[in-house]
């Protein structure tokens, strides 16, 4: 009884401790700073069919190579080194996202009962085909508002003829992560790079940082991801800039022992704060501050396939996954489905359903 009156009275400290950072995280956010919506949206998908299958709420979960981007903080206390691969093609084959990690625990910097790691994660995405109109010349006609070809026929020029070229977006994080007294906290350090059409790019830079704490109680455990947390600038060769706001991803994650199985539930969910006047494009918001909430859970049977599902912001996901061992080596293959809920017939067409996979190495 007296023990488990000093955990709560630890874990009450603990969130007061958390909650206090937070208040200082949002109180200090300048309002003043106008924040470009979406920009760097990119980044925000995030990596690893495991993740995505439960719905993006990997926030405490942060167990495998992916962590990386969901909380680097996670990476402390891998005991093997993990590779990661992901490829999905998104609104059908419009829009081609990868994903790779690699993490790996080192002894070089900090004694052994740190649990240091480090990682290293790529992000792409690629958009092929896209019509390069600059140079045609568009002119008011009819004085209407609608600009159209100078010859005043919209229709009266062939598409084919058109300059075509692709867009790619990259981010490259390097991280690092070790165990305190207080939790497991970790770092990203990212550097943004765009190629985009008519001869445009963009560089930019940014910071994020991560903290978990495992068994806060008995099989639970929280995380908290403070992404962009100095505010990134993404400066374009074109003279313009953009500012990507902090936000903060919450999470929490709780497993349950399934000794008919010889596996576990492990249930999990995250709410995504941002402080940059979404509005409708997030789940709730109020002024300035939205939420968006991702809730997932994932059944493992025999240690080896595991079932997932989950609500990403609404719509819904699922995937599977299984494990192999190859004498110390351990292959994962996952596969994650996101359905866009479709309110719009005219739509449909265009928001095609995801499908993602990927390939995790344990060595």
């Amino acid at each position: 009884m007296f023990r488990t009156k000093l955990q709560t009275w630890a874990l009450i400290d603990r969130v007061r401790s958390a909650g206090v950072i937070l208040l200082i995280f949002v109180v200090t956010l300048p309002p003043t700073v106008r924040a470009d919506k979406f920009a760097g949206d990119f980044m925000s998908v995030g990596g690893g069919a495991r993740a995505l299958g439960m719905g993006g709420a990997f926030a405490a979960i942060a167990n495998d190579a992916s962590t990386v981007f969901w909380n680097p903080a996670g990476m402390s206390g891998l005991e093997k080194r993990h590779a990661l691969f992901m490829h999905s093609e998104r609104f059908g084959d419009f829009i081609d996202y990868n994903f790779a990690s690699f993490v790996s625990p080192t002894k070089s910097f900090v004694s052994a009962d740190r649990e240091a790691a480090f990682g290293i994660a790529l992000i792409h995405m690629g958009i092929d085909d896209i019509f390069v109109t600059r140079d045609l010349t568009f002119v008011d006609v009819d004085n209407d508002g609608i600009f159209e070809p100078a010859d005043g026929d919209r229709l009266n020029y062939d598409p084919d003829n058109l300059k075509k070229e692709a867009n790619n977006d990259f981010a490259l994080m390097g991280s690092f992560a070790l165990n305190t007294t207080y939790g497991r906290i970790g770092g990203n350090l990212k550097l943004v790079y765009t190629d985009a059409i008519a001869g445009f790019s963009a560089t930019g830079i940014g910071v994020d940082l991560g903290y978990l704490y495992r068994d806060v109680f008995p099989r639970l455990d929280v995380g908290v991801k403070l992404q962009d947390i100095t505010g990134t600038f993404i400066s374009w060769s074109s003279g313009h800039n953009e500012f990507i706001a902090p936000s903060v991803k919450i999470g929490t994650a709780y497993r349950i022992d399934l000794s008919t199985l010889n596996g576990s539930l492990l249930l999990a969910a995250d709410g995504d704060v941002f402080f940059e006047d979404r509005r409708m494009a997030s789940q709730f918001w109020a002024d300035r501050y939205s939420l968006d909430v991702h809730v997932g859970a994932e059944v493992t049977f025999q240690e080896k396939v595991m079932i997932r599902g989950g609500i990403d912001t609404g719509n819904p996901t699922a995937g599977a996954g299984f494990r192999v061992e190859l004498g110390s080596v351990v292959l994962g293959f996952d596969y994650a489905y996101l359905h866009y809920k479709k309110d719009d017939e005219d739509i449909e067409t265009f928001f095609d359903d995801t499908n993602r996979i990927s390939v995790l190495a344990e060595f």
